[in-house]
């Protein structure tokens, strides 16, 4: 299908390039033609250019409803919706809604001729080989140029997607680099009684309840979804299940086949976002919702005034565009030429995106009343969004001028202030060694050794195994290090007495335990039990006590 997709170059002697690209459309036919063949051999119903489903992997098309579209009208029981070319559901009753228009009136048709622009860049700039060009010929990792960030931004071929995604991200080299392949991780996951299993279970019809795909149990994408998303919480447990990766997952299953999302799903939460982004603490994002603040007061003084006057907290409206990587706050249309972008400049886009946003709402803030208002405002944004190109120019007029350093810079700031407002740091919070993991945590199936390999190395598991004990065992010291100093510099914050009883730096010497027993002991005479109040409460009489939520109390005595 790759080989057919691109089509033939002549080699011998020179080719002129009407004769090319004349070539290149014949390819293109045979493509098409080829297409049509294999759907009939397998009894598949194809859907219409431009109707519904069509803009889907062929593998998702719900064979049901496209065979009810193809009978008589008077045979099909539709209701009042239709199903645009993604298989979202779109009500007719109301009419589409007025943002958004202007992009279903416009049908979601490829265009030929850049589709050729495309190919005939790849074929003279990223073929690897003097031979026919197909997929396999072509570089795994596309180098960055001036030319290739261009096209991207202007938008890629919705057919060469899924290739160029998996090229553009760095998907495709994990995927032919791993050690662990995608079906053991499925086959290693698969356990309903995790507790990560059964969250994702609760979710599975509620990440993308409007898609005929995922809407029922019988849907085309849920058994792939479920699949995915347990390999993702199997192979990072710092991030097990996080309901933004949901949306992700559902988004690139329409375009792709399973395993390829499978690892894109991977290279996002593992290269192309912070390492802390999907953690139980959500760290990570946090962070970037302060850096986006951040800019907003240096690229965007009227906004950054309005949100300040008004004491509108953004992170409320911005965090979820960061989670979903605008997956559930834009229409599809705009959110692929979103992911174009993004998977080639990486998570610094989210920021130019998002000061372009806010840049195209500026002009509308100060005629808006109250916080309200505003609020409301800045939430429609991303809804509103009808064209893409608008979108990208503002961005790059605003964060044009961004850096991927500057970006960092700015986060290991605001990351190393947060975790000290958690208690988690002890010192400066400046000091990257106080950092969380900046890389995560993956686990490796486990493969047993063959009759022969047991035969002629032993049952010995070698230095790999006590390498990879050592390195666990580390981690889970360092975890318990952290844990222990985030609860003394809590005690530390509510009794500043205990500054004198405390130390916080580790003494690793022999000494240091010669008074264990003696100090135990004296603890175990001494120790008051302590109660943590879990609301607030007022006292009426002399004798009551009044205390604040979360205040620690020393229980002297308890009556009842």
């Amino acid at each position: 299908m790759a080989k057919s997709l691109f089509g033939a170059r002549d080699h011998e002697g020179y080719v002129s390039r009407e004769e090319h690209i004349k070539k290149l459309d014949t390819a293109a036919s045979e493509d098409d033609a080829e297409l049509a063949e294999a759907t009939e051999s397998l009894h598949l119903v194809r859907p219409s250019p431009g109707g519904p489903f069509s803009a889907l992997t062929p593998s998702m098309w719900p064979q049901e409803i496209l065979t009810k579209l193809g009978q008589p009208e008077s045979d099909n029981d539709q209701g009042d919706y239709r199903f645009d070319e993604f298989g979202f559901r779109v009500e007719e009753e109301d009419g589409p809604e007025q943002s958004s228009n202007k992009l279903l009136s416009i049908p979601f048709i490829e265009d030929e001729k850049h589709r050729m622009q495309w190919i005939a860049h790849l074929e003279f700039s990223h073929h690897k080989e003097a031979t026919e060009l197909t997929w396999d010929t072509v570089d795994v990792i596309l180098p960055r140029t001036e030319k290739l960030r261009n096209m991207v931004r202007a938008g890629i071929p919705h057919s060469l997607r899924p290739q160029m995604w998996m090229r553009l991200s760095g998907a495709l080299q994990k995927k032919l680099k791993t050690e662990t392949s995608y079906q053991e991780i499925v086959k290693v996951s698969s356990n309903d009684a995790l507790m990560t299993s059964k969250q994702i279970e609760k979710d599975l019809l509620r990440i993308m309840p409007t898609n005929v795909c995922f809407s029922t149990q019988c849907g085309t994408g849920i058994p792939r979804l479920r699949r995915v998303l347990r390999g993702i919480g199997w192979l990072y447990p710092d991030i097990g299940y996080c309901q933004g990766t949901g949306v992700i997952a559902a988004s690139l299953l329409l375009f792709m086949e399973e395993e390829d999302a499978f690892w894109m799903m991977a290279t996002i939460v593992e290269d192309l976002l912070p390492a802390s982004y999907y953690s139980s603490t959500l760290l990570g994002i946090q962070a970037d919702q302060r850096v986006m603040q951040t800019l907003i007061g240096n690229y965007l003084t009227t906004v950054d005034e309005s949100l300040k006057s008004h004491d509108i907290e953004l992170s409320l409206i911005t965090l979820h565009w960061f989670l979903t990587i605008f997956a559930s706050v834009v229409h599809m249309k705009i959110l692929l030429r979103i992911w174009d972008w993004f998977f080639y400049d990486g998570s610094i886009v989210l920021f130019q995106l998002t000061l372009g946003m806010l840049k195209i709402k500026e002009p509308n803030l100060k005629d808006l009343e109250n916080s309200a208002q505003i609020f409301n405002s800045l939430s429609d944004i991303p809804g509103d969004i009808d064209d893409v190109e608008t979108l990208f120019v503002n961005s790059m007029e605003v964060g044009g001028s961004l850096s991927q350093t500057v970006i960092d810079t700015h986060r290991r700031r605001h990351l190393a202030y947060l975790m000290a407002d958690q208690g988690t740091l002890v010192g400066n919070p400046e000091a990257s060694p106080n950092l969380p993991k900046q890389q995560l945590v993956k686990r490796q199936v486990k493969k047993n050794k063959s009759v022969i390999q047991t035969l002629l190395f032993g049952t010995e598991n070698g230095d790999e195994d006590l390498k990879s004990k050592n390195i666990k065992q580390t981690e889970i010291l360092v975890d318990l290090r952290e844990s222990i100093l985030k609860v003394s510099r809590h005690f530390l914050t509510i009794e500043p007495k205990l500054q004198a009883h405390i130390k916080l730096v580790a003494d690793y010497t022999m000494d240091s335990h010669a008074k264990d027993h003696e100090d135990y002991i004296n603890v175990s005479r001494n120790r008051k039990r302590r109660a943590k109040a879990l609301h607030d409460f007022e006292r009426h009489d002399d004798d009551e006590l009044g205390f604040r939520r979360n205040d620690i109390i020393t229980i002297v005595s308890q009556k009842d």
